[in-house]
């Protein structure tokens, strides 16, 4: 009997025993899995916050964004033909500039002058205010300087110009000085020069051999010149032969952004490709710019976002006639002339034009033999070796009044006897014009 009590004992204290146990137990199972549940929000949060400070994440939703907005606007146009996906236009984005992160841009770029003279807008009274803009890099300062010079030599005496030069952020610190010195030759009552350093402004956007970032700079015109209607830009390789106040009187009709001449008309196929469908392609080495409507209609903004979700074979000038195809007017050809080698050449190529479209016969006149401005469109110019374009005469000779002819010979490696044969087609008496040259 005392033997069958101790076993019972035993029973008992064995069962309460493994009854504790397992109670201890289910609290540890209980805990486990509440920690862990813990330690997955955390790592999940922490995902989230790296994803979120990133870049990757931001570019993907902009052109998310950006394909949103041209999948809305295709449902309302009545042209469906596509030719593209934005998915590999993309990826061309993405092979192209060789960065899978470019950099969202500040639309608030910070001017920075160079010497530290202030950027203010001085309008001179009872002159005509004509602002005026370029962007530079190293590589151009020469052909700029020509340009100012030609730009000063033929102005009015009732012309002040508002020179805007959009800077790469290294520009050598000497050619402020050689800038500076052109327009001091012409005195105060003139011009006006201020510089804008671009800094990392379009970094990551599409470059080539002979386009930099600095073609992209005009597009922050409006949020870098807040009190500013309008403007004309042009690029470096143009050489101006009249006053501009003329052009620049030019009044824009609502939500007409730019001013430019008809290009290439083989480049509409390239808008074709976008999704873009018209039968105007705009130049855009000279415009003038509707600055004041572009900033009340976000231009600038949507011409950024478009640079940065398409590949653009022609730069910002593909973004330009992308987003404003129906958005700009033709300029007349005189104010922004192509070199061509007779008046007949530049006829065949308005025959190209849309019909609705085409230059007349008094513009075209107008354009060859009086142009107000002249460009030098194409991959040679008037100061490579083996320049082989009519006109290039005349860029030498505003480089020979510019008071750098030998430096500008000298870094270009040419041979000053060949320009100056060259300048001796100009006709003695100085006329510039094509109606006074002499072959």
């Amino acid at each position: 009997m005392k033997n069958q009590i101790i076993f019972l004992i035993i029973v008992l204290a064995s069962s309460f025993l493994g009854i504790f146990i397992a109670v201890l137990n289910n609290d540890i199972v209980k805990e486990k899995p509440s920690n862990l549940k813990n330690d997955n929000v955390k790592k999940s949060k922490n995902e989230e916050q790296n994803i979120n400070s990133g870049k990757t994440k931001n570019e993907i939703n902009k052109i998310k964004d950006f394909i949103d907005d041209e999948d809305d606007e295709d449902n309302n146009n009545n042209n469906k033909n596509e030719t593209n996906n934005n998915s590999n236009i993309t990826n061309k984005v993405k092979e192209k500039n060789n960065q899978n992160k470019p950099k969202e841009n500040n639309l608030n770029v910070q001017n920075t002058q160079v010497p530290t003279e202030q950027n203010a807008i001085e309008y001179k009274k009872g002159m005509n205010n004509v602002h005026i803009s370029l962007s530079i890099d190293n590589k151009f300062i020469y052909p700029l300087i020509v340009f100012l010079t030609s730009l000063l030599e033929n102005r009015a005496s009732t012309t002040f110009y508002m020179i805007h030069i959009l800077t790469s952020k290294n520009l050598n610190k000497d050619y402020y000085d050689k800038i500076n010195k052109v327009i001091d030759k012409y005195g105060k009552d003139a011009s006006k020069i201020s510089f804008y350093n671009m800094g990392d402004d379009f970094k990551g956007a599409i470059t080539g051999i002979h386009i930099s970032l600095a073609s992209y700079y005009r597009i922050a015109l409006p949020s870098l010149l807040p009190n500013v209607d309008k403007i004309i830009y042009t690029d470096t390789d143009v050489i101006n032969f009249k006053d501009l106040s003329e052009m620049y009187s030019l009044q824009f009709k609502d939500k007409v952004y730019f001013m430019g001449t008809l290009d290439n008309p083989g480049l509409v196929n390239e808008l074709k490709q976008l999704r873009v469908y018209t039968q105007k392609y705009m130049n855009a080495g000279i415009l003038l710019m509707n600055l004041k409507g572009m900033r009340q209609d976000g231009i600038e903004q949507k011409i950024r976002k478009y640079i940065f979700s398409h590949y653009l074979d022609h730069h910002d000038q593909t973004a330009i006639n992308a987003v404003c195809y129906d958005n700009f007017e033709i300029l007349s050809v005189k104010y922004a002339t192509f070199v061509y080698n007779s008046l007949q050449e530049m006829k065949n190529q308005n025959d190209r034009q849309n019909k609705i479209f085409r230059y007349n016969d008094n513009e075209l006149n107008m354009a060859f033999y009086e142009p107000t401005l002249l460009h030098y469109v194409g991959w040679t110019k008037p100061w490579d070796k083996k320049y082989g374009k009519i006109n290039g005469e005349y860029w030498w000779y505003y480089a020979k009044k510019s008071g750098f002819y030998e430096e500008i010979i000298k870094n270009y490696g040419l041979d000053k006897n060949n320009i100056e044969k060259l300048l001796k087609k100009i006709p003695d008496d100085g006329g510039l014009m094509k109606h006074n040259y002499k072959k």
